[in-house]
């Protein structure tokens, strides 16, 4: 078995029998990958804490399975625990919500650099004095186009040709629509031409200038409720973070 280090933050946990847990993480070096860490349950467990709570940055050593896609963790060293986060309800539900969003559209062993940067840098920024929504929204869309998963939006997502006039966003075909495509979908709806301009500047601009970027708060709004219904008609299962944020965040 092959002995592994890398970085990684956890997105889930569940437990196993009476003293073990299953841990998933989006390493930087591994993607997401899962393990088991043994011992770390009950009065005699070896380990826990700050390091096995989600969202937290851990330094990780694990031995690679034959014939199983759930390693064993034998080491795991808390890097960064976001205090900053977990003392704002708000920022918790957010920062939960970035994990289970990354879990959601990731698969096992798909090594994504960016997308593990990215995660780690969403969290740094929650912890700072940037807007909770900002930085879901900045999330939500960069995670979108570093997984080619991005709404079409320079031409019409049905028939490709391009879009002239007030535009309408279609949740079916994945992006706006030209007029002679309305009757594919009825239920598209309008979107404003500020929204559109915001996804494309945060796809296109470095990470670290994102958070000076300022939105109006019709776009604001209508930039949350886009995204969302875009996902959760592209992703498989339903966010339970979605729910916990819709209790916190009024």
């Amino acid at each position: 078995m092959a002995i592994q280090k890398t970085e990684g933050i956890l997105l889930r946990k569940a437990h196993l029998r009476e003293t073990s847990l299953i841990l998933t993480f989006y390493t930087r070096d591994f993607g997401k990958i899962k393990g088991i860490v043994r011992g770390v349950r009950g009065p005699r467990g070896s380990c826990g804490g700050a390091n096995m709570e989600i969202f937290a940055l851990d330094g990780l050593v694990f031995y690679e399975r034959k014939r199983s896609d759930i390693f064993t963790i034998s080491q795991c060293d808390l890097l960064d625990f976001f205090g900053p986060v977990r003392a704002s309800l708000e920022k918790l539900a957010y920062a939960a919500y970035l994990a289970e969003l990354m879990d959601s559209v990731t698969a096992l062993g798909d090594k994504n650099t960016e997308a593990f940067d990215l995660l780690l840098n969403s969290l740094k920024l929650l912890a700072g004095e940037c807007s909770s929504k900002r930085v879901a929204r900045i999330f939500e869309i960069k995670l979108l186009h570093l997984l080619g998963l991005m709404p079409t939006l320079e031409i019409c997502a049905n028939c490709g040709d391009k879009v002239d006039g007030p535009a309408r966003f279609s949740f079916r075909h994945g992006g706006l629509i030209c007029k002679k495509c309305l009757q594919s979908d009825r239920e598209a709806r309008p979107i404003l031409q500020g929204t559109i301009k915001f996804i494309e500047h945060i796809r296109l601009l470095p990470y670290e200038r994102v958070a000076r970027i300022k939105v109006a708060s019709e776009v604001g709004h209508e930039l949350e409720r886009t995204l969302r219904k875009f996902l959760d008609y592209h992703i498989e299962r339903r966010l339970k973070t979605v729910e916990f944020l819709k209790v916190v965040v009024r």
